[in-house]
C-alpha cells in the first residue's frame, strides 16, 4: 500500500481513503480523485477541497453556496486497492454554516 490519507464526513464518521491521487469509498469503490487540493468524482464534476481541522484530520467539503467550476474529462478508474482497516470515527466538525460535504 502506498501512503494512504483518511477522509472522514463532518460529523465523524469514516468516509473512506485517498491513495496514489485517487478518492475511495470505505469498502474500496471509486470515488474520483484529487488534483492538487481540488476532489473530482468518477463522472469529472467538482466534488470539493480537502480541508484539515486543527487535528490534522482530513475533509472533503465544499461551500454551497458558491458555483463549482466547469467539470472535467473523467479519469479511467484505477485497479482496486487494498482496503486499509479503518480508523475510529472522530468528534464531529464545524467548517461554517456554508460549507458541507460533498461526499
Amino acid at each position: 500500500m502506498g501512503n494512504i490519507i483518511f477522509i472522514f464526513k463532518t460529523n465523524g464518521n469514516y468516509l473512506g481513503f485517498i491513495e496514489g491521487g485517487f478518492v475511495f469509498s470505505r469498502d474500496g469503490v471509486y470515488l474520483g480523485w484529487v488534483d492538487g487540493n481540488t476532489v473530482w468524482d468518477s463522472e469529472g464534476n467538482f466534488r470539493g477541497v480537502i480541508a484539515n481541522d486543527k487535528d490534522m484530520n482530513k475533509f472533503i467539503i465544499r461551500d454551497r453556496f458558491a458555483l463549482s467550476p466547469v467539470s472535467r474529462t473523467p479519469k479511467t478508474a484505477p485497479e482496486n486497492p487494498s482496503i486499509p482497516d479503518p480508523p475510529r470515527n472522530i468528534v464531529p466538525v464545524s467548517f461554517g454554516v456554508s460549507m458541507i460535504d460533498s461526499f
